[in-house]
């Protein structure tokens, strides 16, 4: 009598959970009764390949609501940067290459799954956000901040095109 199950057993036993079905989990028991396993351990290994397989669904949820967290912060710091030097009035070039390189690195440690997309989609924004910005406002000496939402709009729009674009290039695998 073995005591380890193969792969697609493991998996089917997976899918029977997912479908949050007692009687697709009894079957398996069933069917492993059926393949030479005694009773208590077929039960004992249907109900650690669950135990387990929760356990890794629990991981992924985790991980993907940190990666959330880090996107939000990132996101954040790329908006405040860009917006600051225009808002304020900053006209040096410098403090324009100091935002790109802010953002860049908050777009790089902020998209972990794809560094490279964010990290061109935050200098694109924080690039992008100061044309947009002159264009709207350039010959006004007062606006709304209600306003800013237009150029900044049209920066995530293109900032989140070019993610989309070399996401799909260099992480093909990927989501």
């Amino acid at each position: 009598m073995e005591k380890k199950l193969s792969p697609q057993q493991i998996e089917v036993i997976k899918e029977a959970h997912l479908k949050e079905d007692k009687v697709a989990i009894e079957n398996q028991v069933i069917k492993l009764i059926v393949a030479g396993f005694d009773e208590y351990t077929a039960e004992y290994l249907v109900n650690k390949v669950i135990k387990e397989y929760r356990e890794e669904l629990f991981r992924d949820a985790e991980e993907k609501k940190e990666n959330e967290k880090e996107k939000h912060i990132a996101d954040c710091v790329v908006l405040f940067a860009s917006v600051s030097g225009s808002v304020f009035g900053v006209t040096n070039p410098a403090w324009y290459l100091f935002v790109a390189i802010v953002c860049g690195i908050a777009g790089y440690l902020g998209y972990n799954e794809k560094p490279l997309a964010g990290m061109i989609r935050s200098i694109i924004i924080a690039g992008l956000f100061p044309v947009t910005f002159n264009f709207f406002f350039g010959n006004r000496s007062e606006f709304r901040y209600i306003e800013l939402l237009l150029p900044l709009g049209i920066c995530f729009i293109v900032g989140f095109g070019f993610q989309y674009l070399i996401g799909k290039m260099f992480y093909p695998d990927k989501d």
